[in-house]
């Protein structure tokens, strides 16, 4: 709705908490974000998408360096060029992407000319809401050019999974409308920002969720000490133990209805090496831990145990008591980020790649896994969906290697039909990661390369036919390097000139 409307204007009066100048004052705090991206392509991780572009919405913050833009991550995605524009102004202004935290779904923008920010009051943070309270939603979603204010009531607190990064970080749903453009803008109550509007629920009307204040907060402390994506993650695999029968297995008293089974521990993770299987977690952070995983969050209230975790910052240490061998033991845990055996979303780079012989080599990750489109968990093959759902980091293998697809020559003819094949040994030996596939390659002296598939399959490429063949093969494909940027562990091959297949038509979408 347009902002005269008379709703609108009811809007403004309860939750923006004022009237008249200063109800203006904190709309002049509104933005509107347009930017221009470039993609990059996990189907050919050589090239990109081509340009894009997509609308969102912001508010200005006060920081430790001044006023900047906060909006919301994937409205920023991939971005090459960003513009943005005050409410009440025609005037758009270039920016910079000064931080980002894509696990939170938050950015922080720039702008260098002074006349941007001229005369306007950064809306102050507040505090979480809660439950039945009132609040507004302000931004600039499609269907209009000009700023939208929606109102609605605090339905729900919780953990939930942020589409931008699939990690479970604190969200607030709301029924106030969170359309396409409204990404990114202010949600306030009593005059104060009290979240960031990010998501919508497809299959309700009028739900939406926004990143709530700590979250918020969490993100700018981050920031201001030069540290991106800094929420942490436990590195631990749990099941509930709501069973009597089970409780008593393992020894726990008929009287205590606190504690999880610890099932697994993530190589590398932040209770690696402290934790162990068959631990239960009785107390986190001074906070005892319900058989369902849930904690006490405030007067009446119980969320997800992740919560405490992700309350704090990489580098804190959190207390732990976890029942073992019959008695309570108090531990330390040094908080890291998340050790993932498959990426999640990545944004801001360019894919991983390996070629040799026509053979494309990729990690598994999540941005591979959705190449097979929208309904990947159904189309991508059901061992790559398996692995990424099921499968941990371990001391053996801190990555799925897949030989995404074989570009055609005759030195690799017989395998053209090889498409997501997990690769597990090269030359006998068992795989790490991509980085130890190469090592593995490119340390190999005989005259064959055996490579062995995850169902046994057995591919054979002759070392000198590759030699001979490598640079005709990428130069046929359009292709300019055999590695990704960052496996550029030898100085960089010459460039080829590029003669490539034409890219993608380019789509349009906002955010």
């Amino acid at each position: 709705m347009g902002e005269d409307s008379k709703t609108g204007r009811t809007a403004e009066l309860v939750a923006l908490g004022g009237r008249g100048a200063k109800m203006r004052s904190m709309l002049r705090s509104v933005v509107k974000v347009m930017t221009t991206s470039d993609a990059p392509d996990y189907d050919q991780p050589w090239q990109t998408e081509g340009p894009d572009s997509a609308v969102g919405s912001g508010v200005i913050v006060q920081t430790a360096r001044g006023p900047r833009v906060l909006t919301n991550a994937h409205v920023v995605q991939n971005q090459v060029f960003t513009e943005v524009r005050r409410y009440g102004k025609s005037r758009k202004f270039e920016a910079e992407v000064e931080g980002v935290g894509h696990v939170c779904d938050l950015a922080l923008l720039y702008v260098e000319d002074p006349e941007f920010a001229e005369g306007t009051p950064a809306l102050p943070i507040g505090d979480l809401p809660s439950m039945g309270d009132r609040v507004a939603a302000l931004g600039f979603p499609v269907g209009g050019d000009r700023l939208s204010i929606t109102e609605g009531i605090v339905s729900r607190i919780e953990m939930y999974p942020y589409a931008h990064s699939q990690r479970n970080l604190l969200a607030v749903q709301i029924d106030a409308a969170i359309n396409s453009g409204s990404s990114g803008g202010p949600v306030v109550k009593d005059g104060k920002l009290v979240g960031i509007a990010f998501e919508a629920m497809d299959d309700a009307e009028n739900t939406g969720y926004m990143i709530g204040a700590p979250v918020v907060r969490h993100f700018l402390r981050d920031i201001e000490h030069g540290i991106q994506d800094g929420f942490p993650d436990l590195g631990i695999v749990i099941q509930e133990l709501e069973s009597k029968a089970h409780r008593r297995s393992l020894g726990l008293s008929p009287n205590n209805h606190g504690g999880v089974l610890i099932t697994r521990v993530v190589h590398d993770g932040s209770a690696w090496g402290i934790l162990e299987k068959g631990d239960v977690l009785m107390k986190l952070d001074g906070k005892r831990v319900a058989s369902d995983g849930s904690i006490r969050f405030r007067t009446g209230e119980r969320i997800d145990m992740s919560c405490q975790v992700t309350r704090r910052h990489v580098g804190d240490v959190i207390p732990v008591e976890v029942y073992r061998d019959g008695g309570t033991h108090e531990l330390q845990i040094p908080m890291k980020p998340p050790n993932f055996l498959v990426a999640e979303d990545c944004y801001d780079i360019k894919p991983t790649y390996y070629m040799y012989g026509g053979l494309l080599f990729v990690p598994l990750s999540r941005d591979l896994l959705m190449t097979w489109g929208s309904e990947w968990w159904q189309e991508a093959p059901s061992e790559l969906v398996s692995i990424y759902e099921n499968e941990v980091r371990s001391a053996s293998r801190s990555e799925v290697v897949v030989l995404q697809k074989v570009l055609a020559d005759r030195i690799n003819q017989g395998y053209h039909d090889f498409e997501a094949v997990i690769i597990e040994k090269v030359q006998g030996t068992r795989i790490r990661n991509l980085k130890h596939l190469i090592r593995l390659i490119e340390s190999a002296t005989g005259e064959f390369l055996h490579f062995e598939a995850h169902d046994g399959d057995i591919i054979v490429l002759e070392r000198a036919q590759v030699a001979k063949r490598s640079r005709s093969i990428m130069r046929r494909y359009g292709v300019l390097r055999d590695r990704s940027d960052n496996l550029q562990e030898r100085k960089l091959a010459e460039s080829i000139p590029f003669a490539g297949p034409d890219r993608r038509r380019a789509k349009t979408a906002e955010s």
